[in-house]
């Protein structure tokens, strides 16, 4: 029984472990990114980025795959974020991403557009 128990199990776990080591990665902030974020936003934080990060993560695939941030330059950005939190908004029927949700989003996505690929 047990034998048969761990046939069954190692495809899956195989599986899972190869669509997860596929997954895109979304960049994480280093504290290099917090200070050439800070030139643009003098207050900039690794909270800031990081919650920024979360947003993006949270929100960004529901239409489409993600997007590295250095993909685009801010005025980009500057235009995509705000459609895009529209949307998000829209589809979900709820102000799931408000203003402040917004500016953070904007922040992350700024300040890594700057980082070297």
């Amino acid at each position: 029984m047990r034998k048969h128990y761990t046939r069954s199990v190692m495809p899956i776990a195989a599986l899972l472990l190869f669509i997860f080591s596929c997954a895109p990665k979304v960049a994480a902030p280093s504290e290099a990114d917090v200070s050439r974020g800070q030139k643009k936003y003098p207050d900039l934080s690794m909270e800031q980025l990081d919650a920024g990060r979360a947003i993006f993560q949270e929100n960004c695939n529901l239409c489409h795959g993600y997007y590295q941030a250095n993909t685009e330059p801010e005025d980009a950005w500057l235009e995509i974020v705000p459609d895009m939190v529209g949307k998000v908004n829209r589809k979900l029927g709820t102000e799931k991403i408000d203003a402040k949700d917004q500016e953070l989003l904007l922040r992350y996505t700024i300040t890594m557009s700057t980082a070297s690929p």
